[in-house]
């Protein structure tokens, strides 16, 4: 019993110290408690510029709501989960419906992704993508909603589509805060 007991204690210490070292070298010192951590682009740069590309594809696509283009960087079962509400919208054609329900819709809300970097895995035909994002109708122009998101990117067919991508809403002005009018 006593030699069970030390080698539970054992294994509790060194999860405990794999833990500390795990977390003290995923946290910059030189990050206060109110600044964001800083990532950088990782892999291949001519796969971190065709990510890139397309993540600037897809915000021009959105700006113009030119529904094929968003359709060409959507994979058939891209996931979409949404800042605000956590909505989940499940494959191409959901978010597809999305846009389109937009098309009639002069006061639109204009999306914008800017990716702070792009992680291409060394392993496999996969990439993270992370950055912030903004959502703002031209009138009143200040009904916005921001925050930050993450992307997962797969190469298919020698083109990089989007499989996942999951949004925290958090800052709002006018009508797309909470209480109305309260900017944040």
């Amino acid at each position: 019993m006593k030699a069970t007991c030390g080698m539970t204690l054992h294994r509790l210490r060194l999860f405990t110290a794999l833990v500390c070292a795990a977390l003290h070298g995923a946290v910059s010192p030189h990050v206060s408690a109110n600044e964001k951590p800083v990532c950088a682009d990782t892999g291949d740069s001519a796969q971190v510029a065709a990510i890139r590309g397309q993540r600037d594809a897809f915000n021009a696509a959105i700006r113009t709501l030119d529904i094929d283009a968003i359709e060409a960087v959507l994979a058939e079962d891209v996931l979409l989960i949404t800042g605000t509400n956590s909505d989940v919208y499940r494959g191409r054609e959901a978010q597809l419906e999305i846009w389109r329900g937009d098309a009639d819709d002069v006061n639109r809300t204009v999306y914008v992704r800017t990716p702070a970097c792009v992680q291409v895995s060394p392993v496999f035909p996969v990439a993270m993508e992370h950055g912030t994002w903004r959502g703002q109708q031209p009138a009143p122009s200040d009904n916005f909603a921001s925050g930050s998101y993450s992307a997962k990117w797969r190469l298919i067919g020698g083109a990089w589509t989007l499989e996942v991508e999951t949004y925290m809403t958090e800052a709002c002005g006018g009508s797309f805060c909470p209480n109305e009018g309260a900017a944040q």
